[in-house]
């Protein structure tokens, strides 16, 4: 029997935090580590995965997938990375819009079947329903941030969309959902405040219902990356936002690394359309390696572990 490939969804809030570097240097450090990666570009407001990896004219991508019904092991593309795959996207093409729920479960049931050990999803910025009905599918949850109070707030926001997203799916499918609905809306008669609280209410529902949501939920992991990094007080709002992530919105939260900034290096980054080869800094590499192993084993940077940077 072949073994699934395991799907790691990079996302997050709104552009500029740098989430498409992240999801290529994940699939890069993943095939240096001799895992076999297919990166599959599903920003169709922004596809530009292909052009991190030269490839400029790929008659390939996934919106022939919803287009035209091929199948996506027929739009994979080589890049020049050893065990690294690409699906390539077309932002001027398919709408977020005219992709339904069914789709998206045909398109994970595909992936699932591509041969590889790892497959990588790099979706757009935002909470549309599309981006995080995608996310919450994945295995893995990966979400990237920069240490600036408006992107901060816009990870807070997505990580509560995807975590409450995920919790109605699981709701609906044991018929609870109503149940859940009608029991927050008079939440201050059951003496309610959160919506761990409500958790914990319908669990005393019975003991099977209790064991499921137990079972669905507690394998829902964040996994935080904090990019363009300056300084160890920059450094140290990954733990703060883990911690908000567990005692405000309850869900399960670890801070997998971060990525120290360089200034030339993103500003060269920035002008990848005019280069398109660029030195990725040796710190930075190590810096992800060590994100990667984290990722892999559901742990996360030490505190002890700072530095000054």
């Amino acid at each position: 029997m072949i073994q699934e490939a395991e799907i790691w969804a990079v996302g997050g809030g709104k552009g500029g935090t740098g989430k498409t570097f992240v999801a290529c240097q994940l699939a890069n450090c993943l095939a240096a580590l001799g895992k076999r990666v297919i990166l599959i570009d599903t920003d169709f407001g922004g596809a530009n995965i292909h052009t991190f990896f030269g490839i400029r004219n790929s008659t390939k991508s996934i919106n022939q997938f919803f287009e035209k019904k091929q199948n996506l092991e027929d739009l994979i593309v080589n890049t020049p990375v050893k065990n690294l795959s690409i699906i390539p996207g077309n932002s001027h093409s398919v709408s977020t819009s005219n992709i339904n729920y069914a789709q998206k479960l045909r398109l994970f049931k595909q992936i699932k079947r591509l041969d590889a050990d790892y497959i990588l999803l790099d979706l757009g910025g935002g909470t549309n329903t599309d981006t995080i009905d995608s996310f919450i599918l994945a295995d893995k949850l990966v979400t990237v941030a920069i240490p600036e109070l408006t992107a901060i707030e816009n990870l807070y926001q997505f990580v509560k969309s995807a975590y409450f997203r995920k919790i109605k799916s699981v709701l609906n499918s044991i018929g609870l959902r109503e149940d859940a609905k009608d029991t927050w809306e008079n939440r201050a008669d059951h003496g309610i405040k959160t919506i761990n609280d409500l958790l914990c209410y319908l669990k005393t529902m019975s003991p099977d219902i209790e064991s499921f949501l137990t079972k669905e939920l507690s394998n829902f992991t964040f996994h935080i990356v904090l990019n363009k990094v300056r300084n160890v007080r920059e450094l140290q709002e990954g733990f703060s936002i883990r911690s908000v992530c567990i005692k405000l919105i309850g869900v399960n939260t670890l801070f997998a690394g971060y990525i120290e900034y360089d200034y030339q290096f993103w500003r060269n980054l920035s002008l990848i359309q005019m280069v398109p080869k660029f030195i990725v800094p040796h710190s930075t590499k190590n810096e992800v390696l060590k994100i990667t192993h984290n990722i892999i084993a559901n742990d996360q940077m030490k505190i002890d572990s700072l530095k000054y940077i």
